[in-house]
């Protein structure tokens, strides 16, 4: 099979499903316009000229005859009517299609014309190939530092010799049978479909491919949903939990627990007690008290004999849930696992297993097979470690940290079952900032202020260029604070070890440090008791739900906190309404809400997460409005329509 290489990151497992991907634009290149358009309309054209004028240079100025070693090109083109239209090439890409034409020769481009020093002008332009001339040209939109637009059309076409087995593979994934296809497109063939999005032979027929697309998605939605819903009964699944028990474990809670986490309880627990393994996702907001929602079935199930595992993405989160399991319910032993167990020999069965990944290995080498497992904090299994984990009557829960509104979990969840969390049991109260460079003075006596008045203060650096430059910029930012805070500071980055990044967040912890400065490794979920001010350094470069989650860092125990996003240089107007976003809002439901209908529904996936089969839509690139979803989550049964 064809090696994909970085097309897995668009979700896909094979060249054939490159064709499960909707272009985000057509262009039509039957019929040229000879005269020039009126210029600055922001559109842009599809123009045959005629070249006059080339001259190309390398980095240094000097000219150059041939395209090897050119940084920079200037070509003039006449239109019809003898208008001179004046072109900027910058890179050897833009440069060389140029030099394939003779002067006097028809060239045919696409671009934007706009007036610059008073003369119709353009920027690298694309040059339409001979090959293009008199079609329609789809174009892709690949996924940012990830996957370009180019290599993904590239894929498709070559994907093309494929098309049987796309258009079964469409069928598959959408979970409908070929019939139901046609009835819902009135197409014969999905292969009819993958030609009409990818070889069109006229925007419309493109247009309308992409509306049959979006029903044919809707509607692979909903057959999730009725899936999920019409899954068989499977011996072993059904733990006998006591209800009576249930609630007296929610009585040691040391706070009074919130309606959202009482019904969370109720349909876990519900589902848990029914003979159909559990397939459930905890979503709940920051500070929420997820974890004591989890615990107390987790409790209950292990006590009603069930054998129950608890994973973490991490050590310093893994350890941290033990040490809470056993403070809340001290009569059920919890067994941790983080880390190889190579020739130790630890009894999983002695209570609740609490661990890192490493705990497949060791169940594996123990013969155990669990009939709960909760992945703690967006804890993501690949299917082979599902299946060394999971036997077909294991009961899973996912609780993540991520708010995820029914609309969104209609498309990032194929309609699983979803428990929210809304309300925090601790009143707390979080003040959100921005703050510039110039008010950089501002935010230190504000950081002072807070260590002075007893609490802590925490900066967190983005990884931008890599982990390198983020490691540096950590311990550049650490020995500024030391030289006023001496070893009062700490710092965290992903150039440390396991140990050593344990050492400081314990302290953290503890109360033994003021100030901690670190790079994102800070995981989600660590609680640190006395953190009143987090600082988002360069907060651009972080996505709405990863700020979110920071800000939840602050003021965990109750009481007021800050949380400050801090620019030491200008951005762009996009970015900034997106955190202007966050101090207007603090509901983390709302912001997902907000955040998925400005990406479109088509691209879910949580910052630093790799996109499967599963959780991406039927079709790459394809964006789903907010009522298109309404539309489908009341066809699915997931809301009631609205009067």
């Amino acid at each position: 099979m064809h090696d994909i290489g970085r097309l897995t990151r668009l979700g896909f497992t094979s060249l054939p499903e490159c064709l499960l991907t909707v272009p985000k634009e057509y262009r039509d290149f039957h019929d040229p316009i000879v005269v020039l358009p009126l210029p600055d309309t922001g559109e842009a054209s599809y123009m045959a000229l005629t070249l006059i004028e080339r001259s190309i240079y390398d980095r240094t100025g000097a000219p150059l005859q041939e395209a090897k070693g050119a940084f920079r090109g200037f070509v003039k083109v006449v239109d019809g009517r003898g208008q001179r239209l004046h072109i900027s090439l910058i890179g050897k890409p833009s440069i060389e299609p140029w030099m394939a034409y003779d002067f006097g020769a028809t060239v045919h481009t696409y671009g934007e014309v706009v007036t610059y020093e008073g003369r119709p002008s353009m920027s690298n332009p694309m040059v339409i190939p001979p090959a293009m001339i008199g079609r329609v040209m789809p174009v892709y939109q690949g996924k940012q530092n990830q996957v370009s637009a180019e290599v993904l059309g590239e894929a498709i076409t070559a994907a093309m010799a494929h098309i049987n087995e796309a258009a079964c593979l469409l069928l598959e994934q959408a979970l409908m049978h070929e019939d139901d296809f046609r009835k819902l497109t009135g197409l014969v063939d999905p292969a009819d479909l993958l030609r009409n999005l990818h070889t069109p032979l006229s925007v419309r027929e493109g247009d309308e491919a992409v509306r049959i697309a979006k029903a044919v998605c809707i509607q692979a939605l909903v057959n999730r949903v009725e899936a999920h819903r019409n899954r068989p009964a499977v011996k072993g699944a059904l733990l006998r939990i006591d209800r009576v028990q249930v609630a007296d474990l929610i009585r040691r809670a040391p706070f009074s627990p919130s309606a959202d986490q009482l019904q969370a309880i109720d349909e876990i627990v519900s589902d848990l007690r029914s003979p159909y393994p559990m397939q459930r996702v905890l979503s709940g907001d920051v500070s929420t008290g997820k974890s004591f929602t989890f615990m107390v079935p987790a409790a209950a199930s292990y006590l009603a004999g069930a054998k129950v595992a608890i994973i973490a993405p991490g050590q310093i989160l893994a350890q941290q849930l033990a040490a809470e399991l056993s403070s809340l319910f001290y009569e059920i032993p919890v067994v941790t696992v983080v880390g190889p167990v190579g020739k130790t020999n630890i009894d999983l069965s002695a209570g609740i297993v609490v661990g890192t990944t490493a705990v497949l290995s060791a169940a594996k080498k123990a013969g155990i097979v669990f009939d709960l497992v909760i992945a703690d904090e967006q804890q993501r299994f690949s299917v082979a470690q599902r299946q060394k984990l999971i036997a077909p009557h294991t009961n899973f829960l996912e609780s993540t940290a991520t708010a995820i509104p029914r609309t969104v979990a209609l498309v990032k969840l194929g309609g699983l079952p979803i428990s929210i969390l809304r309300t925090t049991p601790v009143p707390r109260e979080i003040v959100t900032r921005i703050i510039t460079h110039n008010a950089r003075q501002k935010l230190h006596d504000l950081v002072m202020q807070i260590i002075k008045q007893g609490g802590q203060a925490a900066f967190v650096y983005p990884v931008v260029n890599g982990e390198a430059e983020t490691r540096n910029a950590v311990e550049a930012a650490y020995e500024r604070f030391r030289r006023s805070l001496g070893d009062d500071v700490g710092r965290v980055h992903g150039g440390m070890t396991d140990d050593e990044k344990t050492d400081v967040i314990n302290k953290m912890k503890a109360g033994q440090l003021k100030l901690l400065v670190a790079s994102t490794v800070i995981e989600v979920g660590v609680t640190f008791p006395g953190l009143t001010l987090l600082v988002a350094v360069s907060p651009e470069h972080f996505g709405v739900a990863q700020l979110h989650q920071l800000r939840g860092r602050v003021a965990r125990k109750g009481g007021r906190g800050f949380f400050i996003m801090y620019l030491p240089s200008p951005i762009k107007q996009s970015a900034s309404s997106r955190l202007r976003l966050l101090t207007a809002c603090n509901d983390g439901f709302v912001l997902a809400e907000k955040d998925a209908e400005s990406r479109g529904y088509g691209d879910l996936s949580l910052e630093g997460e790799k996109q499967s089969g599963a959780n991406r839509p039927l079709f790459f690139g394809l964006r789903l409005s907010h009522g298109e979803i309404m539309a489908g989550a009341v066809k699915a049964g997931l809301i009631p329509a609205q009067e």
